[in-house]
């Protein structure tokens, strides 16, 4: 038997192993509070009007924040919450608390394949709960916990599976109560390995089965949360990955109202979608949300204005190029491309980004796409295509380890000269090498909203936010895809002067209507940590309407609507370029 002195020894080791992991995240938080600390709610709530009459609601809203290690992510969520708290609202927030094998932290950059394979998520779950829950609570709402969610004989049938021995294919298939577990493992898989073709990577199919086995724990969580209380509405982050869109497949399910929304493009503002990630939404989206509303010259210039800034990126988030270059010209001349005969300009999408279903897609992904392109421009040397790998691919905070080039190199070694690739750390505009062409196809990329916009005729071949809008060339099918490319070039003038308004009107639409941008919300300098910080005069704001997107999103929650900022009712506010 163990002496009762070993005991005490081991006990006490097993105390200074746990003082010791405590002291190293509160010493990470502490390193990273340095850089950029989380907004202060004691100072934000200070703002709040003290003879405002609460209306208590009785009704529960759900925010499940769940990766909290997502700053920008919690910054914004916490705001929504306070609000809601504020209206009269209970509002529960819920983070995982080091609970899952894998999640949507988790990066290749961060977390090495062998790492990951042996520890999950763990270097990563470190800061990230424990911070997260600290914040929430600040705000004066209650975290719960995905552990709390989740009894041990439940975790154990789940645990008991042995995932590892499935293909990647099965783990892709995997559903459960018609919830696509399987689904959003994959997405999960793609996005930590920033590659959509990871298969053939080290313990790829290890990993894969760690995503899957956390979409099936979230599965479980989820449902019991849901069923512990009623929720009016889910409120979640990006509607993808792993636990976010596992989270809103099952509350889809529970009949509750649920509210996607992801960071915009331009400074200060955010996407709100009801029902499903917004990358499906505003392909399926209804036209009559946006076709007649009114459309002036005012409204004409405020959206020109715009997609002229976006050549140089001074009114958006990020901007990709530090001097981007814009003399078309010299470029093809350097490049050996004729302006005496046909170009066509080709946008690729980063190809491991929100990597999601989509039913109506014919090619089985962007790349297939891309080689029957190529296939037909190496047959017809007539004319000329350049391929403009998009600038993602070189994300400073996340590189893809799949690259369209090295994709395109491996498949063709040199291409003919008729057909240019335009590196993604080529500094060349993109906007006015597509202003050259005769035409610009895209698959899933968003400048076909800009393109379109701008009088360049625009084929969308996937899931582009255009398709269905009757702006662009919507191709149905890899037939129609061939009869297309026999029909190049297209003739001088082919946008009617009603399409191209129609181009506008959408683009506008989704710029400055469905893309909202709050006033409650500022930029700190991206390098220096937390980037989003909250106006310390948020109450305030809020009460007296000068945050009209901030109002737009309360009333749509309280409401059931969809989230559309009526900008257009507020045109005397133009949009003048950048406020930085």
């Amino acid at each position: 038997m163990m002496s009762l002195k070993k005991k005490l020894k081991i006990k006490n080791m097993n105390f200074l192993n746990l003082n010791d992991n405590i002291f190293i995240k509160y010493l990470k938080i502490f390193l990273k509070n340095l850089k950029g600390p989380l907004p202060n709610w004691k100072s934000i709530e200070l703002s709040k009007n003290k003879n405002k009459i609460i209306n208590n609601r009785k009704e529960n809203i759900l925010i499940p924040v769940s990766a909290g290690g997502l700053e920008n992510i919690l910054v914004f969520e916490s705001m929504i919450g306070s609000i809601l708290k504020y209206e009269g609202f209970n509002v529960d927030y819920l983070l995982c608390d080091e609970f899952l094998p894998a999640c949507v932290m988790a990066t290749n950059n961060k977390i090495g394949n062998a790492d990951f394979n042996q520890h999950g998520s763990k270097k990563i779950c470190s800061y990230c709960f424990l911070r997260a829950k600290n914040y929430l609570e600040s705000t004066g709402a209650k975290v719960l916990k995905f552990s709390d969610f989740i009894s041990k004989e439940e975790l154990k049938i789940i645990d008991d599976k042995n995932f590892n021995k499935l293909s990647i294919s099965e783990i892709k298939d995997y559903k459960i109560d018609e919830i696509l577990v399987g689904e959003h493992a994959n997405s999960g898989t793609i996005r930590y390995f920033s590659s959509s073709d990871f298969h053939n990577y080290k313990y790829a199919n290890e990993i894969m089965a760690k995503y899957l086995r956390s979409s099936i724990i979230t599965k479980k969580v989820i449902e019991n949360v849901l069923k512990n209380k009623k929720y009016k509405e889910v409120f979640i982050n990006h509607g993808i990955y792993v636990p976010q869109g596992v989270i809103l497949d099952v509350a889809n399910n529970f009949k509750i109202n649920t509210t996607t929304w992801m960071i915009g493009y331009r400074r200060n503002s955010f996407i709100l979608s009801r029902g499903d990630t917004y990358h499906r939404t505003l392909v399926y989206d209804d036209n009559s949300k946006w076709e007649n509303i009114e459309f002036t010259k005012k409204h004409e210039n405020k959206i020109d204005n715009y997609l002229r800034s976006r050549w140089t990126g001074s009114t958006d988030w990020e901007f990709y190029f530090k001097n981007p270059k814009f003399n078309a010209l010299d470029y093809f001349k350097k490049n050996n491309i004729s302006i005496n005969k046909p170009i066509i300009g080709l946008a690729t999408n980063v190809q491991w980004d929100a990597q999601v279903s989509f039913p109506t897609n014919f090619f089985s992904n962007m790349l297939e796409w891309l080689f029957h392109t190529i296939d037909y421009f190496i047959e017809n040397q007539h004319l000329q295509l350049i391929i403009r790998i998009h600038p993602a691919e070189l994300n400073i905070s996340k590189h893809s380890l799949q690259r369209a080039e090295v994709d395109i190199k491996k498949k063709y070694g040199e291409l003919p000269k008729n057909i240019l690739i335009i590196k993604p750390g080529d500094n060349i505009s993109t906007y006015s090498i597509f202003d050259k062409c005769n035409c610009v196809i895209v698959y899933g990329s968003k400048i076909g909203s800009e393109t379109a916009a701008t009088n360049i005729p625009t084929v969308v071949c996937g899931e582009s936010l255009i398709r269905n809008k009757g702006v662009a060339i919507d191709i149905n099918s890899k037939d129609q895809y061939d009869k297309f490319l026999n029909s190049l070039p297209l003739q001088k003038n082919f946008i009617s002067k009603e399409k191209l308004i129609r181009a506008k009107k959408y683009a506008y639409h989704f710029w400055f209507r469905k893309t909202m941008e709050f006033k409650s919300i500022y930029e700190n300098n991206i390098y220096k940590g937390v980037s989003l910080q909250i106006n310390k005069d948020l109450f305030k704001l809020y009460d007296e309407k000068k945050d009209l997107a901030l109002v737009e999103t309360i009333n749509s929650i309280i409401n059931g609507t969809d989230y559309i900022l009526k900008d257009e009712k507020q045109i005397s506010e133009n949009f003048k370029g950048s406020r930085y």
